[in-house]
């Protein structure tokens, strides 16, 4: 029971991510502001998300994993309820920014929670569970989204997380007990955290907003400068700090620094693609936002069904997590390169069974990946390694969309909205081929994590019990 609150409170920041995209069109009209200003609606929060990550994690190390879990899910709702009720474009985006405060306490929290309650040898279940939440939160934002739009208008999207929020409070007051790791200690390094935002916020502009100001104009410089330096003086200040707010030392751990590596790989090909595909089906089929919504639900429902078969397999001892995790990310480079094979054909039916692959291959790789990443962490500092797998997530994803995004807009001769199809699909194919080789790249790292230990055989009465469980 603790474990499904934990993963529902995941799943409500996941949701927050991608709930407001077929929103977009509406608030730009109604606002008054054009579509780039408008997508800050999700840069800010997905930025404000990655910078607080690590914040997030330490609080919960310090004061206590509960109570950040609730304060999160609290300030989520509330920031929800002001965008609903913002008045102008600028409002909006601040309460996003203060929504994304809230929602980035709730990922680590459950990782955190996913890998204290449960021994080494279940461990891997679990996190393959919390895979498939991550698998089921696209899925219901992009319908969900659409639906609500329809009836209500852009402001309606924001009204589904109070009353998700509301049923999550209940639950955690029930069923979590609070637990904070085992230091003497209640420090918190706020030049450090000042400075790792400033180099993550640094970083995610340039990528996010270095299309529309041009790559060589000097705020893209820079901003990107300004992430470069502060990243500098992040790692010396830590390296000096009595309590530094992420302890460096951790890198030195193989499984944490190849299995986040080969995260957030994965994620600049996923998000990557899944930002190109709406261009691409556009094109191929004219898909409207709801249609493009059902289309691309294949892709998420892979997550939904094959992560926690994975962590299963891993839990059973039937698959060692760096194999597994590297069949799946070279399945789902296999994926990537079909989709390239045949961009050319303009057709949905064919280009359907590259994002099957894509899908089953990172939902393969998604619960050996997070498992091995916090496998050898020690315990008083599990809530900010249990922060790195998302913000690993959240920094290759920004590094996706701008990588693809650039190899795609290279092939149109101009505005993507009046581009001929057959330069869409140029472009898109070189989108593909890119995101084939951060897979490639993802399935080598992923091969050099360390194996986990399998489960040994139960005695056969356990093994009953297991099964009629099952």
């Amino acid at each position: 029971m603790a474990l499904l609150v934990v993963a529902c409170g995941m799943m409500l920041s996941v949701v927050n991510v991608s709930i407001v995209n077929i929103a977009l069109p509406g608030m730009a009209a109604d606002l008054g502001v054009d579509v780039a200003f408008a997508g800050w609606v999700v840069s800010g929060f997905l930025v404000t998300q990655a910078t607080m990550l690590p914040t997030a994690g330490r609080a919960g190390d310090l004061f206590g994993r509960r109570r950040v879990f609730v304060g999160g899910v609290l300030l989520v709702c509330v920031a929800s309820v002001l965008c609903a009720l913002s008045w102008d474009a600028h409002s909006l985006i601040a309460f996003r920014v203060l929504q994304g405060v809230g929602a980035s306490a709730l990922a680590p929290t459950a990782f955190a929670y996913a890998t204290e309650l449960f021994a080494p040898e279940e461990r891997a279940a679990a996190m393959g569970l919390l895979g498939g939440v991550l698998g089921l939160a696209p899925v219901v934002s992009l319908n969900l989204a659409g639906v609500l739009v329809e009836a209500a208008g852009w402001r309606s999207v924001f009204w589904f997380s109070p009353v998700i929020g509301a049923l999550l409070l209940a639950g955690a007051g029930l069923v979590l007990d609070e637990r904070r790791a085992p230091t003497r200690h209640r420090s918190f390094d706020a030049p450090g955290a000042a400075l790792a935002a400033l180099a993550l916020v640094g970083v995610l502009l340039a990528l996010s907003r270095g299309g529309a100001w041009g790559w060589g104009a000097p705020l893209t410089l820079g901003c990107a400068a300004a992430g470069v330096l502060g990243a500098v003086a992040f790692v010396v200040r830590e390296r000096v700090a009595a309590e530094p707010m992420m302890d460096l030392g951790l890198f030195r751990l193989r499984s944490l620094r190849t299995a986040n590596l080969a995260g957030g790989l994965s994620a600049a090909a996923l998000f990557g693609m899944l930002v190109m595909l709406p261009f691409y089906l556009t094109a191929a089929a004219d898909l409207s936002p709801v249609g493009l919504g059902l289309a691309i639900s294949p892709v998420a429902l892979c997550f939904v069904v094959v992560a926690p078969l994975s962590g299963r397999l891993i839990a059973h001892g039937v698959a060692a997590s760096n194999a597994l995790a590297a069949a799946g990310l070279g399945l789902g480079a296999a994926g990537t390169a079909w989709m390239a094979l045949v961009a050319d054909r303009l057709s949905y039916a064919l280009t359907l069974p590259g994002m099957l692959a894509l899908g089953v291959g990172l939902a393969m790789s998604s619960a050996p990946i997070t498992t091995t990443a916090l496998s050898q962490v020690p315990r008083a500092r599990l809530g900010v390694a249990a922060s790195l797998p998302n913000i690993c997530r959240y920094t290759g994803a920004g590094v996706g969309v701008a990588a693809l995004g650039a190899a795609l807009a290279g092939a149109l001769p101009g505005d993507v909205a009046g581009a001929p199809d057959a330069d869409v699909a140029t472009g898109f194919a070189r989108a593909a081929v890119l995101g084939t080789g951060l897979l490639v790249l993802a399935a080598v790292a992923a091969a050099r994590m360390p194996r986990q230990p399998s489960r040994r055989p139960a005695p056969p009465a356990a093994a009953a019990a297991e099964g009629a469980a099952a």
